[in-house]
């Protein structure tokens, strides 16, 4: 008998029983797969170590979430509303928690515990050279520090030959804004933190675009770019950003060509003078120009947009008319201090305020900065946090979310910095330069840019807002850091008759 001669009713059992078959099967997968969602989901939601940490369900499941705001530019926001519903500590992610106590600041960022850099950093790279910020090896950042931290110490940045270079840089910047009756102060503010941070890497070869020329347009390509979106798909999912970066604006090459010539040229130049990086890189020739040229842009890319943005913010907020009164206040102590005859900004208590007060509202950093908790794991706020998590804080929300500390935190009042009650605590949440051995290096430089220019304007003129200044001031978003949505800021300068 062969198989065609086989009965129907044979064919119509065998199919049967191969589809009844073909179904247990699928059932059997479909069952296997449900249960392994539903386990999967169980453990995140009620078995991890982190499911005891606050914050809302969905976050538990998947980073899909964050990764979307911190695209379309609306994750600090999210961050900080997250912390206003439910405190100091908040999962972000599976494998994510932000906090915003100073017990977890000092933990995460000041303690030795050795919660080292994520990969983030990675994307700041120049010219994929690692740097002092993207160093994230300790013992590698321990000796990038070591050949330059002496540079950028406070004693270091008030001595006259820093000084004097970047008193010559507000005197040029005041002197444009007053010939004018609006100026875009977002572009001048830009190059004169360009001007005064070259001034510090490479005298006597540091810029002066605030006089305008071809660094105006070197300013332009770097401090107007948006490369937000396409630095987070880097990030997140680097096999989608070729495929994205035709639909991104990309970073103009322009720029940051002639950027890198001009760091590659003066590092090369000789003699600088004696209190410069550059003299400093050069003692090092174990590095190889090409390090030192990426340590010299780092350093410089850092020092544009960080001071100028603040600076900007600052200006404008100063300039309102609800602050005329805060104004007038910094006018009469600036009018009675004379940097080049003694006089030291650095201990005019209001103008002090002034920055204080700023750099709470509108540090340049506003993001998170997210390291790695170390093997073993550790108890932060409380809580058990596995080793590997990635914990962070942003700026933005430590410096609001206590209003015991900062009551109406997001209110300009330079005053509270004034007051001698509370003022452990509130230096205790300041995280505008971040906190502990890896936190900014220029703080200090960056300080005292502010307080020049400040002294060169506000020692001459009064500011208010241009008839034409119609531009949102509002905080946008990029990777790491906030600047003004428009990207710029057109301010009226009024000058000052002396008495």
């Amino acid at each position: 008998m062969t198989l065609t001669s086989l009965p129907n009713w044979v064919w119509v059992s065998y199919s049967a029983v191969v589809l009844s078959v073909h179904r247990s099967a699928l059932s059997l997968l479909v069952a296997v797969a449900i249960l392994s969602c539903l386990s999967f989901l169980a453990y995140r939601l009620f078995l991890s170590p982190l499911s005891k940490v606050p914050g809302p369900w969905y976050t538990n499941i998947s980073h899909l979430f964050m990764v979307y705001h911190d695209f379309n530019g609306t994750k600090r926001l999210w961050i900080h509303n997250l912390h206003l519903r439910y405190g100091c500590v908040v999962r972000l992610a599976p494998n994510e928690v932000s906090f915003a106590s100073a017990a977890a600041l000092k933990e995460i960022y000041t303690s030795a515990g050795g919660y080292a850099k994520t990969e983030l950093y990675s994307l700041f790279k120049q010219n994929d050279h690692r740097n002092l910020f993207t160093a994230l090896d300790k013992k590698e950042h321990n000796e990038k520090k070591k050949r330059l931290a002496d540079r950028y110490t406070n004693t270091a940045v008030l001595h006259p030959s820093i000084q004097e270079p970047l008193r010559e840089r507000g005197e040029a910047f005041a002197k444009v804004c007053g010939e004018s009756e609006s100026t875009d102060i977002y572009l001048y503010l830009h190059c004169y933190a360009l001007d005064c941070v070259s001034a510090m890497i490479f005298h006597p070869y540091g810029t002066k675009s605030v006089e305008g020329g071809s660094d105006h347009d070197m300013v332009r390509n770097l401090s107007y770019h948006d490369s937000r979106s396409a630095l987070v798909l880097r990030h997140h999912y680097p096999w989608l950003e070729a495929a994205y970066k035709s639909l991104t604006p990309k970073r103009p090459s322009k720029g940051g060509k002639f950027l890198f010539h001009y760091a590659w040229s003066s590092m090369r130049a000789s003699p600088h003078s004696d209190f410069t990086l550059a003299t400093r890189l050069l003692q090092h020739p174990e590095m190889g120009m090409e390090d030192m040229v990426a340590e010299c842009l780092d350093h410089i890319g850092a020092g544009i947009d960080t001071t100028g943005d603040a600076l900007c913010f600052l200006m404008w907020e100063l300039s309102q008319s609800h602050n005329a009164e805060r104004m007038q206040r910094l006018i009469e102590e600036l009018q009675t201090c004379d940097p080049e005859h003694g006089g030291r900004l650095n201990q005019q208590p209001y103008l002090n305020a002034v920055i204080e007060e700023t750099m709470r509202l509108w540090a340049p950093g506003t993001l998170p900065l997210p390291r790695y908790v170390p093997q073993g794991g550790r108890v932060i706020d409380g809580y058990y946090i596995p080793a590997h998590t990635i914990v962070s804080a942003q700026s933005y929300t430590v410096h609001r979310l206590d209003q015991s500390v900062f009551p109406e935190p997001d209110k300009f009042l330079p005053e509270r910095w004034l007051e001698e009650k509370g003022s452990v605590d509130r230096q205790r949440l300041m995280f505008a330069f971040g906190s502990g051995a890896r936190s900014c290096i220029g703080k200090f430089l960056a300080l005292s840019e502010m307080r020049i220019l400040l002294h060169s304007v506000y020692s001459r003129y009064r500011t208010r807002p241009a008839a034409d200044m119609h531009a949102s001031m509002e905080m946008s978003d990029q990777l790491l850091t906030s600047r003004p949505k428009d990207l710029l800021c057109k301010l009226t300068f009024d000058r000052l008759i002396r008495k």
